[in-house]
């Protein structure tokens, strides 16, 4: 009986993708690891139909809506290791090979120039490292695992540090996998750094080191400044508490750097170093308040000294009196050198009470990088040490936009990958038992290498939103050159010369758009366009899809839609059928006038913001509030027209250019026939000639598939223009002010 087949599905972690921790089980519900025969902890391999084998550890999970269909989860991890795919079908059947003892397993910090965080010598860290390695499944060279002191007396100090897996000997095969065996394994660390021996608490000095780190300058300046008020001594005056905050909360898009600066943080030379997460609280959630309390007393008692929460918002999620106890104890660090360095996601998602003078007293938000971050970080991950004379760092970064630090870093990884598995498959066979020194000699990563790879990387930013990069180009759109000019000087010209608004004396004022004209005429294709051609993200709005029946949630739909532009700038919010939201407050109900105020608001946050554009369209521009489309808002008003004869020509050629049209097909003639017809009419003529071609050609299969001038002709009998021509004439003449009515 064949071996039954499930579809791969993601296993979602909130740890490193590169952790070995769980990152090699295989997870089914529990009838189907009945049916299976197997129990948790089983050895199973897994194939697909193509042959590819690998080897997982059986585990359970539970859904609330399971289904019917049988299907497996899988981290990232080991599908990049056995080269699967998602979705794909696999058949799993318990595996008959014997797993294997590990003799010894080198690791290595992730960052050599880093300390030992805590541990007070390499071979302390490689005793604990031992029990971290136990633990896990099986090993696998290039992943990363965290190493942690145990038992009660470290509860609160744990040390927690990741290494990196270099080499298992023997190496993971086809012939079954490698665990460690605490009895007879062997850990080799071979970068540990020199200890130095601690300094006195006097002579303390704590500085967040850079190295390594891109994009952030500015950030771990401010750090830096918070922590020399901590332990300079020139900073001992009587007005201390209002010098510099001893509590700091890091908020930004997932993957920016807000963990990596919490890490690096912890690296300094404190007296205690804390952290507070899910499984402390988890460890203590008979009495998280007391505990917190002790937590803070042990903080207090080892100045100077660091509490790091990280993940915030979720860590305060799991019981309501954790936030009140938390801001007590964060009064009570007042004039204390105890720092307490948190993290989240989004700031909304913390308690107000939270974000004030007693708790946290300074914000700091984390954008995704600019052009110029970005290129930073390359530079910071490929180092100077390495052979990569060929890569451009300035186009690479220009054309990773929407990219966080995380995702550069998984770019390089790519890059490098590429690199090797290239080099390796161009060697003959002979040569490849030197494939180690000639990898070595060569260039670390190419930018071919780069191009390769790029587009296997999505955005960290647009993974949970709705922005895109529309393939819209001004090739696709027929008679809007002049729109193209102004709107390219509005949207385009400050993303890409800055410096110019800088050279005729001051920034750029006009951030808002209008569009304005009868429907069809590619209003929002054109904006589609502006988003591609100038390389920046998309957001697209309706504004009747902002309308929402409750009190409060058209508003709160609004500010996210700015929150994610803000997140993802460079980016362009387009609002289609802008009237819904923006009717004017004189016309309109108590909760339209709140809805026009809000977005009011948020754009005149856009002028403190680069990068950010506003474009909207409607067909009832007479109807918008006046304070819409004054200046500093919607400022530039520009009217889409129906189009001229010549441009009609253009859209039907846009329109036929792939379909294979007859001889007989005279555009000119089409062109001089639609008159009055927006680019969606003529498009719509077009499918209908189209349909009539097909219904020629299947009553008479043995003619020549093509579409000839009689069907435009039918086409044309019954088609109507929507656009009357003194309707069309209304949108020409109207100013703010004026309305489009015939009355």
């Amino acid at each position: 009986m064949a071996a039954p087949t499930y579809t791969l599905r993601p296993l979602e972690r909130r740890i490193p993708n590169s952790s070995i921790e769980g990152g090699f089980r295989v997870h089914l519900l529990s009838r189907e690891l009945q049916k299976l025969g197997l129990a948790a902890g089983d050895l199973v391999r897994l194939s697909n139909i193509s042959g590819a084998t690998g080897f997982a550890v059986a585990w359970p999970f539970t859904e609330t809506n399971p289904g019917t269909k049988p299907i497996a989860k899988v981290t990232e991890l080991w599908r990049d290791t056995y080269g699967f795919t998602l979705l794909e079908k696999v058949s799993i059947e318990k595996a008959n090979q014997p797993w294997r003892t590990v003799d010894t397993v080198t690791v290595s910090l992730s960052d050599p120039s880093q300390p030992l965080g805590g541990y007070e010598s390499p071979e302390e860290l490689e005793d604990w490292a031992k029990y971290a390695l136990v633990e896990i499944d099986m090993l696998f060279p290039g992943c990363t695992f965290e190493v942690q002191r145990r038992g009660a007396k470290h509860r609160t100090n744990p040390a927690r540090i990741r290494l990196v897996i270099d080499n298992v000997e023997p190496a993971p095969d086809s012939s079954g996998p490698v665990y460690f065996e605490l009895s007879k394994s062997k850990v080799s660390l071979i970068n540990a750094p020199s200890i130095v021996k601690q300094p006195s608490q006097q002579s303390l000095v704590l500085h967040l080191a850079s190295e390594g780190i891109g994009g952030l300058s500015e950030h771990i300046e401010a750090i830096n400044y918070y922590l020399t008020c901590l332990s300079d001594p020139a900073f001992v005056l009587d007005d201390h508490h209002l010098i510099g905050p001893s509590s700091v909360l890091l908020h930004g898009p997932e993957g920016t750097g807000k963990s990596l600066l919490l890490e690096r943080l912890g690296q300094c030379p404190w007296r205690e170093v804390i952290k507070l997460d899910l499984d402390w609280l988890t460890a203590h959630s008979k009495a998280p308040s007391k505990a917190m309390s002790d937590v803070f007393d042990k903080a207090r008692n080892s100045q100077p000294s660091l509490l790091i929460i990280d993940d915030l918002d979720k860590f305060l999620s799991k019981t309501e009196a954790t936030c009140g106890r938390l801001k007590e104890e964060l009064k009570k660090l007042e004039g204390s050198r105890v720092f307490v360095a948190a993290a989240a996601r989004s700031i909304y998602d913390i308690d107000t009470s939270l974000r004030t003078p007693s708790a946290f007293k300074t914000e700091l938000e984390i954008f995704p990088p600019n052009v110029k971050q970005r290129e930073d970080i390359l530079r910071q991950i490929l180092g100077t040490k390495r052979n990569v004379p060929d890569v451009d760092y300035t186009v690479l970064a220009e054309k990773s936009h929407g990219f966080v630090g995380r995702d550069i870093n998984k770019l390089c990884s790519l890059a490098r990958n590429h690199r090797v598995q290239s080099t390796y498959q161009s060697l003959e066979a002979e040569k490849r038992s030197s494939f180690a020194e000639i990898v070595n000699g060569m260039e670390f990563v190419t930018q071919a290498d780069f191009d390769a790879v790029i587009d296997e990387v999505q955005p960290t930013v647009l993974k949970d939103s709705v922005l895109e990069v529309p393939k819209v180009r001004w090739t696709d759109i027929a008679g809007v050159d002049h729109v193209r000019k102004i709107l390219e000087a509005i949207t385009v010209r400050p993303f890409k010369y800055p410096d110019l608004d800088t050279k005729f004396g001051g920034p750029q004022s006009r951030k808002g758009v209008l569009m304005y004209g009868p429907p069809g005429c590619a209003k929002t294709l054109i904006a589609q366009a502006v988003a591609t051609e100038s390389n920046q993200n998309f957001l697209a709005v309706k504004g009747s899809e902002l309308i929402k029946m409750y009190v409060g949630e058209s508003e709160r739909a609004i500010r996210d839609v700015f929150r994610r532009a803000r997140t993802a700038k460079p980016c362009i919010i387009f609002f289609d059928e802008i009237d819904s939201i923006g009717k004017s407050r004189e016309k309109s109900q108590d909760s339209g006038l709140n809805v026009v105020t809000t977005l009011l608001n948020e754009m005149d946050g856009i002028e403190a913001l680069k990068d950010v554009f506003i474009i909207g369209a409607t067909n009832r521009p007479d109807i918008l509030d006046s304070a819409l489309i004054r200046t500093g808002r919607f400022d530039a008003h520009i009217h889409i027209g129906l189009p001229t004869p010549e441009a009609r020509r253009q859209i039907f050629e846009i329109h036929t250019r792939k379909r294979p049209l007859a001889a007989d097909v005279d555009l000119d003639f089409l062109a001089s026939q639609t008159e009055g017809s927006s680019g969606a009419d003529i498009k719509g003529l077009c499918a209908v000639a189209v349909e009539a071609a097909i219904s020629d050609y299947e009553q008479n299969p043995e003619g020549q598939p093509e579409i000839r001038m009689s069907h435009f002709e039918q086409a044309l009998e019954v088609h109507v223009p929507h656009t009357i021509k003194e309707e069309a004439a209304r949108y020409e003449n109207w100013r703010p002010g004026l309305s489009l009515s015939s009355e």
